[in-house]
């Protein structure tokens, strides 16, 4: 690294300058109480007088250190230019070593070392410039305090300890010398491993830069994806979800963390996870389903795949599962899957309507003109009956299929049609044909009066045939329940007419609840199974969708149509 780029990102940032600062202050102020001390024992050690004249030198020195310390301290953190502060403490620890230097004999001092110190704290600070340019000074002070002292300019005094003895210009010389080899050698090595130190700062201070991006990289990834993510401990416990598992399950990261995975899916085995099975759970396994119980009640389909988590040595400490909700594809697959057995009994019907139609119009001519020739006896009029009920039977099932054949398209005839007053309509008709009767009791719930694009006659047909499928569910009698109302959330401008109907009956068997749309599926001993098929077909036509749900209280059915609102 080049000089002046060191320089140039050597420049201290405040917080962590005042620091150094700081323990240089307290290391001083420690100092300057030794210093004290120290005056006391040697005045003990003399058997003479605590303040005696003889140390009154060495008390005023520490009690200006101590003062000067304690000053700094307090205006530390009002300093603007740290790095000039920094500058006249040094120059302040140089002038104290100096004196403490002076005042226990000069050349016979044992606090030289002192200096080093400062040429450390200055490495420290400033770095080898500052450490170069300290020793240079320590040199230059010491080398004159002593040759003032040789020529005898000045006299040291005798504080601590000294035996005052004349000493030749060899051992100043000599002391000089090694004391600025010294300091010299220390600042250099000092500065170096200030620097040195600083660099692998930077490159430590960069390393934790560049995991911190990683780390956040790594959340924004984890958190971002469509697909939930668990992971587990080696005992099939959850130690971490990411949103969309969140989002998916229904649960918040502390209520999904420390519940086994079994717990959550049923159906989820781990035996390709157990640590006997590393082998099987090194790579992606096969997509699997499972079954979720979700806290709204609404069952989830989960499809999940496993992997298995592993440390630089190959060890498993773990696995990772990522699973989508498939509820809604199961959905989109059963309605592909749906309409296609619709267009195969379309083809089907398409076949024979026209081969019954005619000859049962034909069959049915002949009928009513044999009426007028036959007698008139009971047993005539018994089997007349018969056979006319059993043709108009044959008719509507022909007409069900000529639907079939049609595949319901959409009519010409489409318009804004009122939702309610048809419902009205149809629960007239039904009282007048005896269909509903005293033992059926009728809720409604307008909470809204939406129009639906559509031809009219479609959706007579299409509320005609759920709400006689409710009346028939229930023979005894029970609730009939029919609301209209506007798709949750209410600040969606577009949001979906919603009409549900609902009976109390005894509900539909669950081996049934998938294939109640299918054609010809019925489970009423006189029904063809191509009313709801047809039903399906009409509401899928105009835009609309079609759900069957169980009420909370565990019977009856709910029908639930969804439409897109007419456009005003």
């Amino acid at each position: 690294m080049a000089p002046s780029k060191l320089r140039q990102d050597n420049e201290p940032d405040d917080s962590r300058f005042r620091g150094k600062l700081k323990k240089l202050l307290l290391y001083r102020l420690v100092l300057a109480v030794f210093f004290l001390v120290l005056a006391l024992a040697v005045q003990s050690a003399r058997n003479a007088d605590l303040l005696s004249s003889n140390l009154h030198p060495l008390y005023i020195f520490s009690c200006i250190l101590l003062i000067f310390t304690i000053l700094g301290a307090l205006s530390l953190e009002r300093v603007r230019h740290l790095v000039r502060f920094a500058c006249v403490q040094i120059l302040f620890d140089l002038g104290a070593v100096s004196v403490l230097v002076y005042m226990t004999g000069g050349i016979e001092s044992s606090f030289s070392f002192l200096y080093m110190l400062v040429i450390i704290s200055s490495a420290l600070l400033l770095y080898r410039r500052g450490s170069l340019l300290t020793a240079s000074a320590c040199s230059l002070i010491y080398g004159l305090l002593l040759d003032l002292q040789y020529f005898g300019w000045i006299s040291p005094l005798q504080l601590v300890a000294g035996t005052g003895q004349a000493r030749d210009s060899g051992t100043y010389f000599f002391t000089i010398l090694m004391h600025v080899a010294g300091f010299f050698l220390l600042g250099f090595v000092a500065g170096y491993l200030a620097e040195e130190v600083q660099k692998y700062r930077l490159r430590v201070s960069e390393g934790e830069g560049e995991l911190r991006k990683l780390a956040t990289l790594h959340a924004s990834i984890v958190q971002s994806m469509s697909s939930g993510l668990l992971t587990l401990d080696l005992n099939g416990l959850i130690t971490f979800s990411n949103n969309a598992a969140q989002e998916i399950l229904g649960m918040k990261s502390g209520d999904i963390a420390g519940h086994c995975l079994t717990e959550l899916f049923s159906g989820v085995e781990l035996a390709g996870l157990t640590k006997n099975n590393q082998a099987e759970g090194r790579g992606p396994a096969n997509r699997r389903e499972a079954d979720y119980a979700h806290p709204s009640g609404v069952p989830v389909t989960i499809g999940y795949s496993a992997s298995v988590l592993q440390n630089e040595n190959a060890e498993t400490f773990g696995w990772t599962i990522i699973f989508i909700d498939l509820t809604r594809f199961k959905a989109i697959e059963e309605h592909i899957q749906r309409m296609e057995r619709l267009v195969l009994a379309g083809r089907f019907a398409a076949e024979i309507a026209h081969e019954i139609k005619n000859p049962l119009a034909a069959i049915s001519g002949a009928m009513q003109m044999l009426r007028g020739e036959v007698g008139q006896n009971e047993l005539n009029k018994k089997l007349m009956g018969i056979v006319q009920r059993e043709i108009e039977r044959i008719n509507a099932l022909v007409t069900e299929f000529l639907w079939m054949a049609k595949g319901s398209p959409k009519s010409a005839q489409t318009e804004d049609v009122p939702v309610c007053p048809v419902i009205e309509e149809i629960i007239a008709l039904l009282k007048a044909k005896k269909q509903l009767n005293a033992s059926h009791k009728i809720s409604t719930y307008f909470k809204a009066s939406p129009s639906v694009k559509i031809d009219p006659n479609h959706l007579h047909r299409v509320l005609w045939n759920l709400l006689v499928n409710a009346l028939e569910a229930m023979p005894q009698g029970g609730e009939l329940s029919i609301s209209v109302n506007l798709q949750q959330p209410p600040d969606n401008p577009d949001r979906p007419i919603r009409i549900e109907i609902g009976d109390s009956g005894c509900g539909i068997a669950e081996s049934a609840f998938k294939r109640i749309f299918d054609p010809f599926f019925t489970t009423k001993a006189n029904g063809t199974g191509l009313g709801l098929s047809i039903v399906y077909q009409l509401v899928e036509k105009a835009g609309g969708y079609i759900e069957v749900s169980r009420p909370h209280s565990g019977s009856g059915t709910i029908f639930s149509l969804l439409f897109p609102q007419s456009c005003p």
